[in-house]
């Protein structure tokens, strides 16, 4: 970092490791831009204008939010600006880090050992990304329930977006780290999933799927709009939902398109219907007993042995969806490691498979 006036607000303040009287000072003033993205900052910007026009209890809980909000984000900001750049060189008791070797040592860590090769500002990055959601999340309920109506309802629904993009963020996250721990992906794809990584730990402050996966983010946010209806499990209701949903339709053509593997089918189905693949199997063998050519949630609730309503017809949350991406793969890694049948991968990692390859996974129009 460069060096800065210590009399500048805007500068860190000093600190001496050795000073005997054991006080430091660690904070520093930051500006909306040193905490959220450009979007963000707007709408931030709209908030703090609704405290200052109203005298009410949502406005008093506003000010609490954001000023806890601020407090935790820019300390995490200003932790994660005191370590040096990932692609720094330096030499610390005779051990050389660079860029390439952290990127030579994220590749052997394994899926079980890559936190402990995370460097600081890249664990520092992973929760500054979990704070903002539940940063948004805390804006939310100060905004009051879904019949919140006026301005204070269009400031929900616009924070409620925020908080999609943070989730999406970080689902963008776990998707390339999962790319960096896989055994069998393509080491030029695991290359690139790992620039793309330190792209974003480096500047997660700015980082917005907007500006990468835009073509994931758009299938994420139609999943959570649009309804689940198994109608004949052929996903045909639920394409044509996702497409009325303005999903990307190069998503959905990922799949049916061309002549895909059976795995990749199957992954796409267990997206489409957010049911394992291994639930979907015993649904369809129960549909072929019973002689039903359709069916509804009530229906495929029974067959799981769920109450009826259990299953739910829409994603609402985001948080959800992250849930049951992790879950997704979860599953996968388990059917891999015990050769069992379905799908070993989830639908996204196969569509950012092909988006690395082809080399784009990036929206520079964003």
């Amino acid at each position: 970092m460069a060096s800065q006036d210590p009399s500048s607000p805007d500068s860190a303040h000093p600190i001496d490791p050795l000073d005997e009287t054991g006080c430091f000072t660690l904070h520093r003033e930051l500006r909306l831009t040193e905490m959220f993205t450009n979007r963000e900052v707007r709408l931030v910007e709209r908030l703090q204008a609704y405290c200052r026009g109203h005298d009410d209890q949502t406005s008093t809980d506003l000010r609490k939010a954001l000023t806890q909000g601020f407090n935790g984000l820019g300390a995490i900001a200003t932790a994660i600006e005191a370590y040096p750049s990932l692609q720094d060189r330096a030499k610390l008791g005779g051990i050389v880090r660079s860029g390439e070797t952290l990127m030579r040592h994220l590749l052997e860590s394994g899926d079980h050992g890559l936190e402990w090769a995370l460097p600081t500002k890249a664990l520092l990055s992973r929760t500054f990304g979990i704070a903002k959601v539940n940063f948004w999340t805390s804006l939310r309920f100060a905004l009051g329930g879904e019949d919140a109506n006026g301005e204070s309802g269009e400031l929900r629904n616009a924070v409620s977006e925020a908080i999609e993009e943070a989730v999406y963020t970080r689902l963008a996250e776990e998707l390339y780290a999962s790319f960096v721990t896989s055994k069998t992906m393509d080491p030029e794809v695991k290359l690139r999933a790992i620039t793309q990584l330190m792209q974003l730990w480096e500047g997660r402050v700015g980082f917005a799927t907007y500006r990468f996966c835009p073509l994931l983010r758009s299938a994420w946010a139609a999943r959570c709009r649009a309804p689940r209806v198994f109608g004949t499990l052929m996903g045909t209701t639920e394409i044509a939902s996702l497409l009325f949903q303005d999903c990307d339709p190069r998503f959905v053509e990922w799949f049916t398109g061309r002549d895909m593997q059976t795995d990749e089918v199957q992954a796409f189905e267990e997206f489409v219907f957010d049911l394992p693949f291994e639930s979907l199997e015993r649904v369809r063998q129960r549909m072929l007993e019973d002689r039903h050519d359709a069916i509804g949630p009530d229906e495929v609730a029974v067959y799981l042995g769920l109450p009826k309503g259990r299953l739910r017809v829409r994603i609402e949350d985001p948080k959800v969806l992250y849930s049951s991406f992790r879950t997704r793969r979860v599953k996968a890694k388990y059917r891999t490691s015990m050769r069992a049948p379905g799908p070993k991968r989830t639908a996204e990692s196969y569509v950012l498979e092909g988006l690395l390859m082809a080399g784009d996974d990036e929206d520079p129009e964003a």
